[in-house]
């Protein structure tokens, strides 16, 4: 019953948050909600469709969006990142990317890249 009517929120927020783009980008487009059970959860509340920044630096649409779920719900911590394509590719699939780690570890081993994509 812990893993779904637990403490709000995975602990110390999402374990290997993924790139948004810059700070405004991510105010302006991008929500977190803590539910009960130890999850997270990033979500994009506005997808805008239309090419509005430079790719390569991640400020706008057509770097893509991203939809994360950190949630521990007993000894191992999962956390899920579906990122999509931007622009008028928005419906296609860029990446599922899956980080598992012990619960207990998660501090220890928490990246530290400041949010990048997995290696492909």
């Amino acid at each position: 019953t812990e893993a779904l009517f637990g403490p709000p929120g995975a602990a110390g927020g999402l374990y290997d948050p993924p790139p948004v783009g810059s700070e405004e980008r991510a105010a302006d487009n991008y929500m977190m909600l803590d539910f009960e059970g130890g999850a997270t959860v990033l979500l994009p509340h506005r997808l805008d469709q239309h090419h509005n920044g430079d790719e390569t630096e991640g400020g706008g649409s057509s770097s893509g969006w991203v939809t994360s779920l950190d949630w521990t719900p007993g000894r191992i911590r999962y956390q899920v990142d579906r990122k999509v394509m931007g622009g008028t590719k928005l419906k296609g699939l860029r990446t599922l990317e899956l980080s598992e780690v012990q619960g207990n570890d998660a501090d220890r081993y928490r990246p530290k890249d400041g949010g990048e994509n997995m290696r492909q």
